[in-house]
């Protein structure tokens, strides 16, 4: 089985407020994540929360929150969390901010041959990206401070690389909110 796995634990400090629940087209970043996730097949969708509660926002979609209280110490305990809470299901990794994606792109991955399929964007590979059951293992032992986006360039001669430019563009600093506010 497939599990999507949407990162959306962060405080968003570059931000200054919670980019989880801002909204492009009255749809809340983390609610157009988890909507795309089940649009793309994923039968199961976990959704990392630790700053900011999510369940409001996520109410009427059918997904499983999963608490992560080390959320301060990176991306790689939100990571940690979600993969122990998958247990041995295939493993779709996106974040909550990167709203260029759609369910299009997602089954594209998921529909990639070998073991490892990411997103290429801006000459690398990087989330979201899918793990068979024998490398999310994996992202349960990534560093605190470290993603998925690290371990996938280090090892990029493993991973089909999936070209989606759309990635590139997440929701981190004042400058990107007017871009997605337009």
């Amino acid at each position: 089985m497939t599990t999507a796995l949407i990162l959306a634990a962060g405080e968003s400090s570059r931000l200054g407020q919670p980019k989880q629940l801002l909204q492009k087209n009255g749809e809340t970043l983390v609610h157009r994540a988890a909507r795309i996730a089940l649009e793309a097949g994923c039968p199961r969708v976990l959704v990392v929360e630790g700053a900011v509660p999510l369940r409001a926002a996520l109410a009427d979609l059918p997904v499983e929150l999963v608490s992560c209280a080390e959320w301060r110490r990176g991306p790689g305990a939100s990571l940690r969390a979600g993969a122990v809470a998958a247990g041995d299901d295939t493993l779709l990794v996106l974040l909550a901010d990167q709203y260029g994606v759609t369910a299009s792109h997602l089954r594209a991955l998921l529909d990639a041959p070998g073991e490892l399929a990411a997103a290429h964007y801006a000459g690398a590979l990087g989330v979201p990206a899918r793990f068979s059951p024998d490398y999310a293992r994996v992202l349960r032992l990534l560093p605190d401070e470290g993603g998925a986006k690290g371990w996938l360039r280090s090892n990029a001669s493993l991973v089909t690389a999936v070209p989606m430019p759309e990635a590139e563009v997440d929701l981190d600093t004042p400058d990107q909110l007017i871009k997605l506010q337009n």
